[in-house]
Protein backbone atom coordinates (compact mmCIF):
# COMPACT_ATOMS: atom_id res chain seq x y z
CA UNK A 1 0.00 0.00 0.00
CA UNK A 2 1.35 3.42 -0.97
CA UNK A 3 1.05 6.05 1.75
CA UNK A 4 0.32 9.49 0.36
CA UNK A 5 1.46 12.62 2.20
CA UNK A 6 -0.89 15.48 1.48
CA UNK A 7 0.47 18.94 2.24
CA UNK A 8 -0.32 22.38 0.87
CA UNK A 9 1.97 23.67 -1.90
CA UNK A 10 2.90 26.45 0.47
CA UNK A 11 5.38 24.03 2.09
CA UNK A 12 8.92 23.00 1.23
CA UNK A 13 11.22 20.23 2.40
CA UNK A 14 14.16 20.83 4.73
CA UNK A 15 16.88 18.58 6.15
CA UNK A 16 16.79 18.29 9.93
CA UNK A 17 20.51 17.58 10.19
CA UNK A 18 23.73 19.63 9.96
CA UNK A 19 26.03 16.78 10.91
CA UNK A 20 27.94 15.93 7.78
CA UNK A 21 31.21 14.01 7.60
CA UNK A 22 33.07 17.05 8.97
CA UNK A 23 30.83 17.59 12.01
CA UNK A 24 29.93 14.00 12.84
CA UNK A 25 32.26 11.60 11.13
CA UNK A 26 31.88 7.88 10.55
CA UNK A 27 31.95 4.82 12.76
CA UNK A 28 33.39 2.78 9.91
CA UNK A 29 34.29 3.09 6.25
CA UNK A 30 31.10 2.25 4.40
CA UNK A 31 31.79 0.84 0.95
CA UNK A 32 28.54 -0.06 -0.65
CA UNK A 33 25.72 1.28 -2.83
CA UNK A 34 24.83 4.94 -2.37
CA UNK A 35 21.61 4.02 -0.65
CA UNK A 36 20.78 5.13 2.89
CA UNK A 37 18.39 2.21 3.36
CA UNK A 38 21.20 -0.29 2.85
CA UNK A 39 23.64 1.71 4.96
CA UNK A 40 21.13 1.95 7.82
CA UNK A 41 20.91 -1.83 8.33
CA UNK A 42 24.66 -2.22 8.83
CA UNK A 43 25.29 -1.55 12.51
CA UNK A 44 22.51 1.07 12.34
CA UNK A 45 24.46 3.07 9.76
CA UNK A 46 27.96 4.41 9.28
CA UNK A 47 27.45 7.80 10.97
CA UNK A 48 28.56 8.28 14.59
CA UNK A 49 25.22 9.91 15.36
CA UNK A 50 22.49 7.28 15.19
CA UNK A 51 19.87 9.97 14.54
CA UNK A 52 21.62 11.94 11.79
CA UNK A 53 21.55 11.91 8.00
CA UNK A 54 23.52 9.02 6.52
CA UNK A 55 24.41 11.07 3.47
CA UNK A 56 24.28 8.30 0.90
CA UNK A 57 21.91 10.27 -1.33
CA UNK A 58 18.84 8.06 -1.56
CA UNK A 59 16.63 11.15 -1.16
CA UNK A 60 18.29 12.78 -4.17
CA UNK A 61 17.80 9.68 -6.30
CA UNK A 62 14.06 9.41 -5.56
CA UNK A 63 13.15 13.11 -5.80
CA UNK A 64 10.96 13.41 -8.92
CA UNK A 65 11.78 17.10 -9.32
CA UNK A 66 15.57 16.85 -9.03
CA UNK A 67 15.35 19.29 -6.12
CA UNK A 68 17.97 17.55 -3.94
CA UNK A 69 21.71 17.27 -4.35
CA UNK A 70 24.22 15.79 -1.90
CA UNK A 71 26.96 18.17 -0.86
CA UNK A 72 30.64 17.31 -0.57
CA UNK A 73 30.01 17.15 3.18
CA UNK A 74 27.46 14.38 2.57
CA UNK A 75 24.33 16.31 3.42
CA UNK A 76 21.22 16.93 1.30
CA UNK A 77 20.85 20.44 -0.13
CA UNK A 78 17.28 21.14 -1.15
CA UNK A 79 16.29 23.75 -3.71
CA UNK A 80 12.92 25.21 -2.57
CA UNK A 81 12.42 26.59 -6.07
CA UNK A 82 12.19 23.03 -7.40
CA UNK A 83 10.69 21.26 -4.39
CA UNK A 84 6.97 20.55 -4.84
CA UNK A 85 6.50 19.19 -1.30
CA UNK A 86 5.37 15.84 -2.67
CA UNK A 87 6.77 13.97 0.35
CA UNK A 88 8.53 11.24 -1.65
CA UNK A 89 11.92 11.80 -0.02
CA UNK A 90 10.33 11.90 3.43
CA UNK A 91 8.74 8.49 2.95
CA UNK A 92 12.02 7.02 1.69
CA UNK A 93 14.39 8.43 4.33
CA UNK A 94 15.28 5.70 6.87
CA UNK A 95 16.46 8.26 9.44
CA UNK A 96 13.43 10.55 9.09
CA UNK A 97 15.60 13.66 8.89
CA UNK A 98 13.53 15.25 6.11
CA UNK A 99 10.51 17.35 6.96
CA UNK A 100 8.04 19.74 5.36
CA UNK A 101 7.74 23.24 6.76
CA UNK A 102 5.90 26.36 5.53
CA UNK A 103 7.87 28.12 2.79
CA UNK A 104 7.52 31.41 4.65
CA UNK A 105 9.09 29.99 7.80
CA UNK A 106 12.75 30.96 7.95
CA UNK A 107 14.11 29.36 11.13
CA UNK A 108 14.15 25.67 11.95
CA UNK A 109 16.08 23.14 14.03
CA UNK A 110 18.51 21.03 12.02
CA UNK A 111 18.84 18.13 14.44
CA UNK A 112 16.90 14.97 15.25
CA UNK A 113 18.93 13.65 18.17
CA UNK A 114 16.90 12.48 21.15
CA UNK A 115 19.98 12.51 23.39
CA UNK A 116 21.07 15.47 25.48
CA UNK A 117 24.27 16.92 26.84
CA UNK A 118 27.57 15.07 26.48
CA UNK A 119 26.24 12.12 24.43
CA UNK A 120 25.34 14.63 21.71
CA UNK A 121 28.60 16.58 21.93
CA UNK A 122 30.61 13.36 21.76
CA UNK A 123 29.29 12.49 18.30
CA UNK A 124 28.46 15.84 16.66
CA UNK A 125 29.85 19.36 16.89
CA UNK A 126 26.60 21.00 15.76
CA UNK A 127 23.99 18.75 17.38
CA UNK A 128 21.27 20.10 19.67
CA UNK A 129 22.19 19.18 23.25
CA UNK A 130 18.79 20.16 24.70
CA UNK A 131 20.21 23.11 26.63
CA UNK A 132 16.90 24.97 26.31
CA UNK A 133 18.45 28.34 25.43
CA UNK A 134 16.09 28.78 22.48
CA UNK A 135 13.06 28.32 24.74
CA UNK A 136 14.43 30.82 27.24
CA UNK A 137 15.20 33.59 24.73
CA UNK A 138 12.07 33.21 22.59
CA UNK A 139 9.86 36.26 23.17
CA UNK A 140 6.66 34.54 22.01
CA UNK A 141 4.82 32.37 24.51
CA UNK A 142 4.85 28.66 23.65
CA UNK A 143 6.35 29.29 20.21
CA UNK A 144 9.11 26.83 21.20
CA UNK A 145 8.77 23.99 23.68
CA UNK A 146 10.98 21.08 24.61
CA UNK A 147 9.77 17.61 23.65
CA UNK A 148 11.93 14.47 23.87
CA UNK A 149 15.07 16.61 24.33
CA UNK A 150 14.36 18.63 21.20
CA UNK A 151 12.92 22.14 20.82
CA UNK A 152 9.70 21.98 18.82
CA UNK A 153 8.50 25.10 17.01
CA UNK A 154 4.85 26.05 16.72
CA UNK A 155 4.78 27.66 13.29
CA UNK A 156 1.50 29.41 14.10
CA UNK A 157 3.22 31.31 16.93
CA UNK A 158 6.81 31.57 15.75
CA UNK A 159 7.55 34.72 13.70
CA UNK A 160 10.98 33.60 12.44
CA UNK A 161 12.48 36.57 14.28
CA UNK A 162 15.83 34.76 14.36
CA UNK A 163 16.62 35.37 18.04
CA UNK A 164 16.86 31.66 18.83
CA UNK A 165 19.17 31.13 15.87
CA UNK A 166 21.51 33.89 17.01
CA UNK A 167 21.53 32.71 20.64
CA UNK A 168 21.89 28.96 19.97
CA UNK A 169 25.25 27.89 21.48
CA UNK A 170 25.50 24.80 19.27
CA UNK A 171 24.46 26.50 15.98
CA UNK A 172 21.97 23.70 15.42
CA UNK A 173 19.27 26.18 14.36
CA UNK A 174 19.25 27.35 10.76
CA UNK A 175 18.09 30.72 9.46
CA UNK A 176 17.12 30.62 5.78
CA UNK A 177 17.04 34.41 5.42
CA UNK A 178 20.09 35.55 3.41
CA UNK A 179 19.73 39.05 4.83
CA UNK A 180 17.72 40.63 7.60
CA UNK A 181 16.55 44.23 8.06
CA UNK A 182 17.79 46.61 10.71
CA UNK A 183 15.87 49.02 12.89
CA UNK A 184 15.90 52.80 12.61
CA UNK A 185 14.57 55.13 15.32
CA UNK A 186 13.22 58.49 14.14
CA UNK A 187 13.94 61.84 15.74
CA UNK A 188 10.45 61.76 17.28
CA UNK A 189 11.55 59.14 19.81
CA UNK A 190 10.68 60.26 23.34
CA UNK A 191 13.17 57.93 25.03
CA UNK A 192 10.59 55.83 26.86
CA UNK A 193 12.97 52.86 26.85
CA UNK A 194 10.50 50.13 25.91
CA UNK A 195 12.74 49.10 23.02
CA UNK A 196 15.71 48.74 25.35
CA UNK A 197 13.79 46.26 27.49
CA UNK A 198 13.20 43.79 24.66
CA UNK A 199 16.45 44.05 22.70
CA UNK A 200 18.62 40.99 23.39
CA UNK A 201 21.59 42.14 21.32
CA UNK A 202 22.64 45.44 22.91
CA UNK A 203 21.70 47.12 19.66
CA UNK A 204 19.97 50.15 21.21
CA UNK A 205 21.50 52.93 23.25
CA UNK A 206 20.14 56.13 24.72
CA UNK A 207 19.28 57.98 27.90
CA UNK A 208 15.84 57.99 29.46
CA UNK A 209 13.72 60.78 28.03
CA UNK A 210 16.03 61.32 25.06
CA UNK A 211 16.06 59.90 21.54
CA UNK A 212 17.48 56.40 21.36
CA UNK A 213 19.68 55.13 18.54
CA UNK A 214 20.35 51.79 16.87
CA UNK A 215 23.82 50.23 16.77
CA UNK A 216 23.41 48.79 13.29
CA UNK A 217 26.17 46.20 13.50
CA UNK A 218 24.53 44.70 16.60
CA UNK A 219 20.97 44.69 15.26
CA UNK A 220 19.62 41.22 14.47
CA UNK A 221 16.59 42.55 12.60
CA UNK A 222 14.21 40.60 14.81
CA UNK A 223 11.73 43.49 14.95
CA UNK A 224 10.97 43.28 18.65
CA UNK A 225 11.67 46.99 19.18
CA UNK A 226 9.33 47.79 16.30
CA UNK A 227 6.60 45.69 17.88
CA UNK A 228 6.75 47.28 21.32
CA UNK A 229 7.33 50.94 20.44
CA UNK A 230 4.23 52.69 21.87
CA UNK A 231 4.45 55.73 19.56
CA UNK A 232 5.55 53.82 16.42
CA UNK A 233 8.72 55.77 15.67
CA UNK A 234 10.77 52.65 14.83
CA UNK A 235 10.92 51.29 11.30
CA UNK A 236 12.63 48.21 9.87
CA UNK A 237 14.84 48.97 6.88
CA UNK A 238 15.68 46.36 4.27
CA UNK A 239 13.52 43.55 2.96
CA UNK A 240 13.55 40.23 4.76
CA UNK A 241 14.53 37.81 2.01
CA UNK A 242 14.43 34.06 1.61
CA UNK A 243 17.32 31.72 0.94
CA UNK A 244 17.44 29.76 -2.30
CA UNK A 245 18.82 26.70 -0.56
CA UNK A 246 18.50 24.96 2.78
CA UNK A 247 21.29 23.95 5.13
Amino acid sequence: MVIEIEVPKTHTCIARCKGGKTETGDLFDYQGPYDCRISSVILQGNKRCVFGCLGQGHCASVCPEGAIIISANRLPVIDPGKCKACGTCIKECPRQVLELIPRTHLVYLACRSLDRGEPVKNVCTVGCDACGTCVQVCPYQDAIRMLDNLPVMDFTKCTSCGICHKKCPTTSLIDRAPARPHAIISSQCDGCGECLKVCQFEAIKGEAGKRHNIIKENCNGCGRCFEVCPIKVITMMGALGYANKNG
